[in-house]
C-alpha cells in the first residue's frame, strides 16, 4: 500500500524539510484550545512569514519580519499595527 501523499504549498520558501512542513507547524499551534480563533489565525500567519524569512526570491527579509510583527500585534490587540 502506498503512503498517502500530501499536497505541498507552492514555493520552496515554505518548505522546512527535513524538519517539518510549515503547514504542520502552523496547524499544531493554531489548533491549541487555549488560543482564541481570531488570534490563532494571526499567529499562524506570523509563523508563516517567520519561517520563510530570507527564502523568498525578490523580497527583502525585513519585509517578512515586518509582516510577522504586524500579525502578532493583531493577535494581541485585535488591531493592525500599520507603520506604512
Amino acid at each position: 500500500m502506498k503512503p498517502a501523499q500530501t499536497k505541498k504549498a507552492a514555493g520552496t520558501h515554505y518548505d522546512m524539510e527535513p524538519i517539518h512542513e510549515t503547514i504542520e507547524i502552523i496547524e499544531d499551534v493554531v489548533t491549541r484550545e487555549n488560543i482564541p480563533r481570531k488570534a490563532a489565525f494571526s499567529i499562524g500567519n506570523a509563523i508563516k512569514y517567520l519561517l520563510r524569512v530570507g527564502k523568498k526570491q525578490g523580497e527583502d527579509w525585513q519585509d517578512d519580519v515586518e509582516k510577522a510583527e504586524n500579525y502578532l500585534h493583531r493577535a494581541r490587540t485585535g488591531e493592525w499595527n500599520c507603520k506604512r
